[in-house]
């Protein structure tokens, strides 16, 4: 089979590269101001400048969309330094190839010229940044040595050789191979008294300027470089120079941190033992040995910074866990190092875990960091390794900084709730110290378990302090029990202080239980006039709390002898009317309660409730009728002895605003109630009955403290 011919040519295979390739690492990559202003801040860095000023509106939209269409607004960023510059050859040598590393160049090296900085940049595409947010860059250049030449006027000049190029984006990014050349500006050629780089965007796509602190905050996150000679100061182009907020400095990212929690990871230096190195506290005081890195293929991957929890929960995504910096430039950002949940501290850690790491390593040989710089190749070469090590930095840190987070609870929860002062007034005798004493601890155990972010709820607050109240009298009490127990020779007055406290104690439950009970009356109330027209709520609400009919009673008096009682008479009813009948409210049931059947001591108690302004009809005093008279037949039947036994009375509840009643109804209402068989209460001598009741019982209960704390003076 004769072979296909092949086209003559140089080269037998050929690759194009599209110059679209620079939207793609440009526009796609960079579309926020701040990661634009980071990338060209970094050059500025690497170009030996000590100051760089960056002009922008600040908090302003650049362009705005009208009718569907785009309109620039005609502001314009500047970003200037005092760096070493770039003659015209240094510009088409490095600047304007796209890709080229400078680290491996010769002629440039990893390190700065004048400062022996260790670069920031590498990939070579950093330039590109701006236009993810304009279209259009002037860039004015001065660099070299100082040469004789001419000004921008044409008069004889001492200084700095200038390139001047104007960079369009529409015409950089056509679908071609052939070479683009930038438009060159007006001062091209001239020379300049001062060395540095002045890049102005103009035309710009919709994108916001942060406001000045919030830019501020955003590249001093980015940069964790601390060295002298080296300024960033941003300015606000829509203010005049010298008013309040025209100009500020980046400094350091600032975080406030939890004081006890800091820990320090210092490098090894040039040691090659086996050793562990310290992490230290805030006050250098060893807490753990870690290694301040790790040992991967036989080299050592230095790891070192700090680590703290944050004063407060995180507050925006720029302080939300520790920052990772390579050469001085945030490489990611992680919480926890990609764990997964459920290691000791978790919920501490995932809110309040901030840190510095620098590892420079992440770049040197293999480049583990994104191109966005937004995250590290976890899963590449030593970063799976970094990776472990962070993860169990993170389980350490859970545990080191446990007590310290949890005294900052209880410092926290003492201070809102002015608990030593409560407790002292809710247990003021004498002979209460050590109830003062172990409420203080009951509230000191409870409080350090409780997250501080809960702490800032006054009602949360509240209801821990009412807890210890109520525990702290019965944990002494407990704790008097066994000191009698061990000691069985002790004074009739140990056992006077026994009783004492278990008096405390009990004052202290019931008052606790009245409290509750007014507040659910309160917050029934606010509800009745909508809640009473639902009866079927209504009977499980007083099956649940039948208190509310009379603060005397309690679920706990059921037992099993009316359970059965109210299988029986349903049985009884059933025989006698042919109809059946529900005695107990419930939500698993197809149809409500009749009514609600409970029992109090040694008396049955019936408790019909009507809908809020309901008046009570004829054929409802009917059935109310025949519910007393079957219920009086059935206790009275043969066999039925032991229910009489154990509940030889009967009574009707009726809680109904009005009255409707008529002949035979009317004389049936009347008989019950002049026997005293039957109490009919309106919604509104309901609500206040169980309102007076439980606030006399708080009364008393309070008197009752007041007497104890006297020393049982009676009054």
């Amino acid at each position: 089979m004769a072979k296909a011919k092949m086209p003559a040519s140089k080269n037998k295979y050929t690759m194009r590269i599209s110059r679209l390739t620079v939207d793609k690492l440009g526009v796609k990559l960079y579309d926020r101001v701040s990661a634009v202003l980071a990338e060209l801040i970094a050059n500025s860095y690497d170009a030996d400048a000590e100051h760089v000023v960056v002009e922008a509106p600040m908090g302003e939209l650049l362009a705005e969309k009208k009718a569907g269409v785009l309109k620039d607004r005609g502001f314009s960023i500047v970003v200037e330094d005092d760096g070493c510059g770039m003659t015209p050859e240094q510009v088409n040598e490095f600047y304007l190839v796209v890709g080229k590393e400078r680290r491996n160049d010769p002629k440039r090296g990893d390190k700065s010229a004048k400062h022996k900085r260790a670069v920031m940049g590498r990939k070579g595409v950093g330039k590109l940044a701006p236009f993810g947010v304009c279209r259009q860059i002037e860039i004015i250049t001065s660099g070299g040595g100082k040469i004789d030449g001419e000004d921008e006027h044409g008069k004889p000049a001492k200084g700095y050789l200038t390139a001047h190029l104007i960079l369009d984006r529409k015409g950089i990014v056509k679908d071609t191979d052939d070479d683009y050349s930038p438009k060159v500006g007006a001062l091209d050629g001239t020379v300049r008294a001062k060395h540095g780089t002045r890049l102005v965007m103009t035309d710009f796509d919709h994108r916001h300027v942060p406001e000045m602190e919030t830019l501020t905050r955003q590249l001093a996150q980015r940069f964790g470089v601390r060295t002298a000679n080296w300024k960033i100061t941003l300015r606000d182009t829509q203010k005049t120079k010298g008013t309040k907020g025209h100009e500020n400095s980046v400094g350091e990212f600032g975080v406030q941190c939890q004081s006890g929690t800091k820990i320090t990871l210092k490098d090894r230096g040039a040691s090659k033992g086996d050793e562990q190195w310290a992490a230290l506290d805030e006050d250098s005081h060893v807490v753990a040995n870690l290694f301040a890195g790790f040992e991967y293929e036989g080299a050592w991957k230095a790891v070192t910074g700090w680590v703290a929890y944050a004063e407060e929960p995180y507050k925006d995504e720029l302080m939300a866990g520790v920052r990772v910096y390579c050469r001085g430039k945030i490489a990611a950002q992680t919480a926890v190092f990609n764990r997964k949940a459920g290691f000791t501290g978790e919920y501490d850690v995932r809110s309040y875990l901030v840190g510095e790491l620098n590892a420079d390593w992440l770049d040197e040989h293999e480049d583990l960091i994104r191109t966005d710089r937004q995250d590290i190749l976890w899963s590449h070469g030593p970063g799976v390794e970094f990776e472990k090590w962070g993860q169990n930095l993170v389980s350490t840190i859970g545990k080191l900084t446990r007590e310290p987070v949890r005294k900052k609870a209880w410092d926290k929860f003492a201070a809102s709730s002015d608990l030593e002062n409560v407790v002292t007034k809710a247990f003021p005798a004498d002979a209460q110290k050590d109830i003062r004493e172990n409420t203080m601890q009951i509230a000191k155990a409870i409080a350090k378990t409780v997250r501080q972010d809960e702490l800032d709820d006054k009602t949360q607050v509240q209801n821990l302090v009412d807890l210890s109240l109520m525990l702290g009298p019965h944990i002494t009490l407990d704790r008097k029990l066994q000191e009698v127990t061990d000691n069985a020779d002790r004074p009739l007055s140990a056992i006077t202080g026994l009783l004492r406290t278990a008096r405390v104690a009990e004052l202290s439950s019931f008052g606790s239980i009245a409290e509750n009970r007014v507040r659910v009356i309160d917050k029934l109330e606010s509800l009745i006039a909508g809640a009473a027209r639902d009866e079927a709520a209504l009977q499980e609400l007083i099956d649940q709390a039948p208190w509310l009919i009379n603060p005397q009673w309690s679920p706990i008096t059921s037992n099993q002898s009316f359970a059965t009682l109210r299988l029986e008479f349903a049985k009884h009813y059933k025989k006698m009317t042919g109809n059946d009948i529900v005695l107990q409210p419930s939500s698993k049931q197809n149809k409500r309660a009749d009514f609600v059947l409970t029992n109090q001591d040694t008396c049955i108690h019936l408790i019909e409730i009507k809908a809020a302004d309901h008046a009570l009809k004829d054929e409802e005093m009917a059935r109310i009728n025949t519910y007393d008279q079957l219920m009086t037949e059935f206790l009275g039947l043969a066999g039925n002895e032991e229910f009489k036994r154990h509940f030889p009375e009967f009574r009707i509840t009726l809680v109904c605003d009005k009255l409707g009643l008529k002949g035979l109804a009317k004389a049936a209402f009347d008989g019950l109630k002049s026997q005293g068989r039957l109490d009919h209460v309106t919604w509104g001598v309901f609500m206040k009955r169980a309102r007076l009741a439980h606030q006399d019982f708080l009364k008393e209960a309070e008197r009752q403290r007041k007497l104890a704390s006297k020393g049982w003076v009676d009054e």
